[in-house]
């Protein structure tokens, strides 16, 4: 299976323990509502306990596909629950709700997708250094993904092409392919479909190495 960490200095079940430490009574606010500029809905997920996760972005539907295709995310939930975290000595203790949260064979990952203009402002900056120093700090793998990474990104295209053609399983079955590729079923998967989603499989796991390397101050670098 697939790592995207880096010499993690911690376990799977003590990253796990420190979620749990920092999860709030606090309940996830509604993605999806009957208002809103934003869009938003369902996106369809084999890696998802109740086969469907909620966005409210076009940004956050394309990340969930990169995780859908990534052979390392084993599972996937959005907007998880609220995390309470130490901003420092001088700063007061605040409320951080994950976009995404998956489950790779070495450790849970908090994921945070933010488009570039949303960073530009200081007062974004500021809370979004807060919330990476404080899961840094609690050494909880985080990932950010920027809408400038997908917008770059050559396998794009390839990756929403793969999910539009991906057989969906019959009669609410949840086996995997015998070949060992998740997010696939095993029924009607030509081996061409299948190489390509290997290959596919393999550029998202590559995408999500790079960006687990990625710190605070490189990935604010990118907004300017």
């Amino acid at each position: 299976m697939p790592n995207i960490f880096i010499k993690w200095p911690i376990t799977k079940a003590q990253i796990s323990e420190r979620i749990e430490a920092l999860i709030s009574s606090r309940s996830p606010r509604k993605v999806i509502t009957r208002s809103g500029r934003n869009v938003r809905g369902l996106f369809p997920s084999l890696k998802s306990r109740s086969r469907k996760e909620k966005f409210e972005s076009n940004l956050e539907a394309s990340a969930l596909g990169i995780l859908e295709v990534s052979s390392a995310t084993l599972r996937l939930r959005t907007h998880p629950y609220v995390l309470v975290l130490t901003g420092g000595e001088d700063t007061k203790d605040f409320f951080y709700t994950p976009d995404v949260e998956i489950e790779t064979a070495n450790g849970k990952v908090i994921i945070e997708i933010k488009g570039l203009p949303y960073l530009k402002s200081q007062k974004s900056q500021t809370r979004y250094r807060s919330i990476s120093q404080a899961l840094r700090g609690q050494r909880i793998p985080f990932i950010t993904i920027l809408s400038s990474d997908i917008e770059k990104w050559p396998t794009q295209d390839e990756v929403q092409q793969l999910l539009k053609a991906r057989p969906w399983p019959r009669f609410g079955t949840r086996r995997q392919l015998q070949s060992g590729v998740p997010g696939l079923d095993v029924n009607e998967c030509s081996e061409e479909f299948l190489e390509r989603w290997r290959k596919a499989s393999e550029e998202c796991d590559a995408l999500l190495t790079r960006l687990m390397r990625r710190g605070p101050d490189e990935t604010l670098a990118q907004v300017a």
